[in-house]
């Protein structure tokens, strides 16, 4: 979230600055712009992580978002949302995906940095709109998760003996942004079981049929 110059007097500045130094956080004044928006990033992700979670204090953060509003309003900082605001920034980007994978596709370079597929480059799919778009105030809370390649992909692999080799899929996740290369990193899922031990690409060649 971008911040502006506050039209508060110093002194209020300074005023919220000791405050915030009651509960053992010592905060240049001149930071504090910086110090408040960094809050409602925090209180912002977690609420959109944690939204379905019956176990998640919502109520806390709700309140924590508009008080950290309100204090930036009154101190003359550039706005940040309210807890409402976030939920309904999200609902709408079910529009906007939708939107992003239906249009124009290109293709993305990308680089497998571990596992059976280590080392691996090649091309995938994906949106060619940019997501979330430039001008989105609340944009960074979806990480660019769709612009470039697919999150996810599954790729074949087969172990053990060459004649009855084992078959199955191993799934890579994609990295938020390319490298300085310009390919996307891929990963293995850490949340599934690791693949067997000498596991290798199953890259199947089309037979050729005898005339």
């Amino acid at each position: 979230m971008s911040t502006t110059t506050p039209r508060a007097a110093e002194l209020d500045i300074v005023q919220a600055a000791r405050v915030f130094a009651r509960g053992g956080e010592h905060i240049d004044p001149e930071l504090l712009d910086v110090h408040l928006v960094e809050v409602a990033d925090k209180a912002s992700c977690s609420l959109l992580r944690d939204r379905f979670r019956n176990d998640f204090p919502h109520a806390a953060y709700h309140e924590l978002l508009s008080s950290v509003a309100a204090l930036r309003a009154v101190l003359g900082f550039s706005p940040t949302p309210t807890a409402r605001e976030v939920l309904d920034w999200q609902d709408r980007q079910r529009t906007v995906y939708a939107e992003a994978v239906r249009g124009p596709k290109t293709q993305y370079p990308v680089l497998f940095t571990d596992g059976p597929y280590r080392g691996v480059e090649m091309a995938l799919d994906g949106p060619a709109q940019a997501y979330p778009s430039a001008d989105d105030p609340l944009g960074h809370l979806a990480d660019g998760w769709i612009a470039g390649p697919p999150a996810f992909i599954s790729l074949p692999i087969v172990w053990g003996d060459t004649d009855k080799p084992g078959h199955s899929s191993v799934r890579y996740k994609r990295g938020y942004a390319p490298g300085a290369d310009g390919l996307w990193p891929f990963r293995v899922r850490t949340d599934d079981p690791a693949p067997p031990t000498g596991a290798r690409p199953h890259i199947t060649v089309p037979s050729v049929q005898e005339s």
